[in-house]
């Protein structure tokens, strides 16, 4: 039974930020003051307080007329760690694209009276509805726009803005984002790209950006220009899908065919322990090592028939050609209790040849990655200046290596 002190909401916030700090997801005292200021619970009305600050996914607050979702409060913890990689100081003039009212009263709180926050997003009932609540709790000075933030905001205050946070995954860095953004400027956003959701903290490298930070995340996607859906090509009916970005060339029919074939797996000495967590940044690496890169993700009915191998419920890293695929999978090390080794798993023609060519960059990771920091991303603007080399991950507006 919730007892009165329980469903108190300022009990609960600061429980909340008790958590937060202790998991350090909050670390700066700036980002600490803002949660405790900020009543969360009131830009999520519908749902009952405890909820609001014990949910540990986002709170949905709209969808559309066949349910889809296309609004939410995002998770507490992934609001701290987007503020602590924001980085931000009184005064700064802030956009934030996708709008919801709770991140731009956090904003609002940390850039203090001196600071300009702006919220954009395409849908007016969304951004009416932010407007409300933001008044509600007396947040009056932040400037709301519905537009879509992927074309350039007449609002941008002369040098761009100090900070552009998106609060809703994109599939492609708008030329906007680039020309908007002050000169010591930083862009946080959610990435996805060769099947993978990343949100990324970037800051200007010459005339690129490249990012420091890297949050494994998801959220709902954006809606306007930048809403490019992936391909996915099913190979045993929804249960075992190949999910390809950026226009990658693949042959359904073929890719099903060759899932069709007799599984060959090829197994590459490297181990890892459950409690490294490395399994993240082994993706991200693929991603700029080979191409074409995508992402195979099966239910757990397939793994139970025996369709795929072992692959955890994010997904797997895969590549392909004309008649064959293969992707990463696991096993529990041979000799190594509580450890587990990488290995290939493959089908189609051509399946030996392209499980040892994905065999071979999963042992250069462990020979020389594994120890790095995490992988960092460059992106460029299409036509820009400076233009990238190696694995080129292609966008209609950037290009994305990843290193």
């Amino acid at each position: 039974m919730t007892t009165e002190v329980e469903a108190d909401p300022d009990q609960l916030r600061e429980r909340m930020v008790r958590g937060l700090i202790d998991r350090g997801e909050i670390v700066s005292p700036a980002v600490e003051r803002a949660f405790r200021r900020v009543p969360r619970h009131r830009f999520a009305p519908e749902v009952p307080a405890a909820e609001v600050y014990t949910a540990p996914e986002a709170i949905l607050t709209k969808r559309t007329a066949d349910g889809r979702p296309v609004s939410s409060v995002s998770a507490s913890w992934l609001h701290a760690r987007m503020l602590e990689a924001a980085r931000l100081e009184p005064g700064m003039r802030v956009l934030e694209i996708g709008s919801g009212g709770c991140n731009a009263a956090l904003l609002a709180e940390m850039v203090g009276g001196e600071g300009i926050v702006c919220s954009v997003d395409i849908d007016p009932d969304i951004t009416e509805r932010a407007r409300l609540l933001l008044d509600e709790t007396g947040y009056r000075r932040v400037k709301l726009y519905t537009a879509d933030a992927a074309l350039p905001l007449a609002g941008t205050p002369p040098g761009g803005w100090d900070r552009i946070i998106v609060t809703t995954g994109s599939a492609d860095l708008p030329d906007a984002w680039f020309s908007q953004l002050a000169s010591e400027g930083r862009l946080i956003a959610p990435i996805r790209f060769r099947g993978l959701s990343r949100t990324l903290a970037f800051a200007w490298e010459e005339q690129h950006l490249l990012s420091d930070t890297t949050v494994v995340s998801g959220f709902l996607a954006i809606q306007g220009r930048s809403a490019n859906a992936p391909h996915v090509v099913k190979l045993a009916d929804s249960d075992v899908r190949l999910v390809v970005d950026e226009q990658q060339k693949v042959d359904d029919e073929a890719m099903r065919t060759a899932f069709a074939s007799r599984r060959h797996e090829l197994w590459t000495g490297v181990e890892l322990s459950g409690s490294e967590g490395l399994l993240p940044r082994l993706d991200l690496w693929l991603a700029g090592a080979v191409a074409p890169y995508g992402r195979l993700r099966a239910t757990q009915k397939a793994v139970q028939r025996g369709l795929v191998g072992w692959v955890l419920g994010t997904g797997a890293g895969v590549v392909w050609n004309e008649d064959s695929l293969a992707y990463v999978t696991l096993r529990n090390a041979p000799e190594a209790p509580g450890r587990f080794e990488l290995g290939v798993a493959s089908h189609g023609r051509g399946q030996g040849r392209l499980a040892t060519v994905l065999a071979d960059v999963v042992v250069r990771w462990g020979d020389t990655a594994r120890q790095s920091d995490e992988p960092r991303v460059r992106a460029y603007r299409r036509g820009g200046p400076d233009q990238p080399g190696g694995v080129v991950i292609e966008k209609e507006d950037a290009r994305l290596t990843v290193t």
